[in-house]
């Protein structure tokens, strides 16, 4: 209990560094989706893009939350991790990050996707985009300590 205690604590503490860390995460998900790979994520998911006559900013919404929590909770558990272990420096930050993205993040998606049929470079893509989005939040934690 002490540590779930902690962790808001860390929450409560470091408002600008959460902030960061949840608008750090929409804009590499937004570039990622976007401008940089958002043809090849369409074309590995097999989408067919909505119409823009046809979007409606509601039908964002259910993703939007669920972005916002996760970016929450990861910059929330990243950052009592990092009091805890007392880092020197953001390398540190980085390799923590990593060993907590693979087994729940990369593996889950890997076990997903592999029982829903996709392909490994949905999983590829995928776990590089949850990478490098974890490595922002962490890199937003260890500097906002």
């Amino acid at each position: 209990m002490e540590h779930l205690l902690a962790v808001w604590n860390y929450v409560a503490t470091h408002p600008f560094g959460v902030v960061m860390a949840i608008v750090v995460s929409f804009l590499i998900g937004f570039l990622i989706h976007g401008p940089l790979f958002g043809k090849t994520w369409i074309k590995l998911n097999g989408i067919t893009p909505p119409k823009p006559e046809d979007m409606k900013f509601s039908m964002m919404v259910p993703g939007i939350v669920a972005s916002v929590l996760m970016a929450f909770f990861q910059v929330a558990v990243l950052g009592r991790t990092f009091q805890l272990v007392a880092l020197t420096g953001v390398v540190q930050a980085l390799l923590i990050a990593t060993i907590i993205w693979l087994p729940f993040t990369l593996l889950v998606l890997a076990n997903e996707y592999a029982w829903a049929g996709k392909s490994w470079k949905n999983i590829a893509f995928d776990g590089a985009y949850n990478l490098l989005s974890t490595w922002a939040i962490a890199a937003v934690a260890f500097y906002t300590l």
